[in-house]
């Protein structure tokens, strides 16, 4: 008995065809496409170049089309938005003067004033949120997919982590973070791409009847909101210039929705067009491809500073020095942060950005230093966050501060920039950093250090910095793209980082 191809015909009618119109634009006869559906007939081979163009997907997805069984991957949601593509039909037909979009056009879609039901808003965000929720659990495995969509920015020694890198972003050896040098343009101009495009729609579920989210953060703090989610000010990445000695950033500014709107918006796009599931009921990704990234080729080059918000998030591999160096990692929580949870990541690890709003504190806080500070004591040490609402620091009277300056006058502290890395499935920058802290200091300062905070747990042991422990590490397949960078990078250059 042949199998229906119910997902066949779904498709089909997703993206607006009748079986008639389908059957026209392939040149086959109007009888054939219903025996393809009802699985009587077989689509030839050199048909099915053409067929799936027609259906907007991938050979290897139109064979998943073709042969129905129980155990093939099924979609997570789905490749395009059917829901829309289905109410835009009937909009169509039921006004003479509008007019379908191409297939794969969502970016008109939104013009379409359509009557959406309450049932239907509420599926199409359930679908959201199902492709939310599967991004949150595979973030590393969908970054390494999308190293694979730049394969000139990929890292030597990082392949199959999800880090990509401009050539001149890292340093053939690190930079003592007193030769790199900050400019603060406030005002630099706005980037062309800021993630309320149309090409965003796919990703953008619907708000009320007719009308979708704005942005992408407005879905997140509507439908699923962290712990922690607050539009603070953030320094932007606007030029970077690096040579053997020195380096060289300016920034401008941004706030933290910004970054989420590009960002999340990304990872979500390749998400819903690279994760299917198992017969387990398992997500899995699929072969990396750009046919469906509409947003992502928007963006386009992802060191082009001009394009979009990069944020600058600053991460600190933080070393207990001696003879028998060690490391703390940080197990992020998916539930508590925006973005990058169910990963280890560096510790401290945190947004550049200033501990107030008020204008002393923007001057002050304008320092890698200074911000690796406060996440020693806020991420460490379980200081309450610096969220911006209060008075600015007095860092020359506050401890940890008093101490931390000090010991990096001393030389107890040494602070090393390594460079910056992109994580391939977001775009989001990292500012790599290394401390390399003396062990007697480290073992006083932090021997009241927090098992958990804010953000997630910290491993109730330092983990030995050796080539071991970074096999395992790398082998457990849960290292962010910037911790992966981070250690691999360290671990190139130890001798001269861990030299005193």
């Amino acid at each position: 008995m042949a199998t229906r191809r119910d997902a066949l015909a779904a498709r089909r009618e997703a993206l607006g065809y009748t079986q008639e119109t389908l059957a026209h634009k392939l040149g086959v006869e109007f009888s054939t496409i219903g025996r393809w559906e009802r699985g009587s007939l077989t689509p030839q081979p050199w048909r099915r170049a053409a067929l799936a163009k027609a259906l907007d997907v991938s050979l290897e997805e139109l064979d998943v089309l073709l042969n129905p069984r129980v155990n093939q991957p099924r979609p997570i949601a789905p490749s395009t938005n059917e829901l829309d593509a289905a109410v835009h039909v009937e909009a169509a037909r039921l006004s003479r003067s509008a007019v379908r979009p191409p297939v794969g056009a969502a970016d008109d879609r939104e013009d379409f004033h359509v009557l959406e039901t309450d049932a239907e808003v509420s599926q199409d965000q359930k679908r959201w949120l199902a492709t939310r929720a599967a991004l949150g659990s595979t973030r590393r495995a969908l970054a390494v997919v999308a190293e694979e969509l730049y394969p000139d920015s990929r890292v030597p020694g990082l392949e199959g982590t999800g880090v990509i890198a401009h050539p001149d972003w890292i340093p053939k050896s690190p930079i003592p973070l007193h030769q790199v040098s900050l400019v603060l343009d406030p005002a630099a101009g706005d980037p062309v791409v800021t993630g309320g495009e149309p090409q965003t729609a796919a990703v953008r579920p619907l708000a009320t009847t007719g009308q979708r989210y704005r942005r992408y953060h407005d879905a997140i703090r509507e439908l699923a909101p962290p712990r922690l989610f607050e539009n603070r000010l953030c320094f932007r990445l606007t030029r970077l210039d690096c040579c053997t000695t020195t380096m060289a950033m300016q920034f401008g500014h941004m706030g933290f929705f910004d970054s989420m709107d590009v960002n999340e918006a990304l990872a979500h796009e390749t998400a819903l067009h690279h994760l299917a599931y198992d017969h387990h009921d398992q997500p899995v990704t699929l072969k990396p491809s750009w046919q469906r990234l509409t947003f992502r080729k928007l963006v386009g080059d992802p060191f082009d500073l001009t394009r979009r918000p990069l944020m600058g998030a600053v991460g600190t591999l933080t070393v207990r020095g001696g003879r028998s160096p060690s490391i703390v990692l940080h197990q992020r929580d998916g539930r508590r942060v925006a973005g990058g949870g169910g990963m280890t990541h560096l510790l401290p690890a945190a947004i550049f950005q200033p501990s107030s709003v008020l204008p002393a504190a923007i001057a002050e806080d304008f320092s890698l230093w200074r911000n690796i500070q406060r996440e020693f004591a806020e991420e460490l040490l379980g200081h309450d966050e610096y969220d911006g609402s209060g008075r600015p620091i007095a860092y020359g009277d506050l401890e940890p501060f008093v101490t931390l300056d000090r010991a990096r006058e001393a030389g107890d502290i040494m602070i090393w920039c390594l460079g910056i890395t992109l994580d391939a499935l977001t775009l989001s920058g990292d500012i790599l950093t290394v401390a390399v802290i003396a062990p007697d200091l480290y073992d006083d300062l932090f021997a009241g250090a927090v098992r958990a905070n804010s953000e997630g747990s910290v491993p109730a042991r330092a983990l030995p910095f050796d080539e071991h422990t970074l096999c395992e590490l790398r082998e457990h397949g849960q290292l962010s793209p910037g911790a992966a960078a981070a250690l691999h990078l360290a671990w190139t250059h130890r001798d001269q980082l861990l030299s005193r």
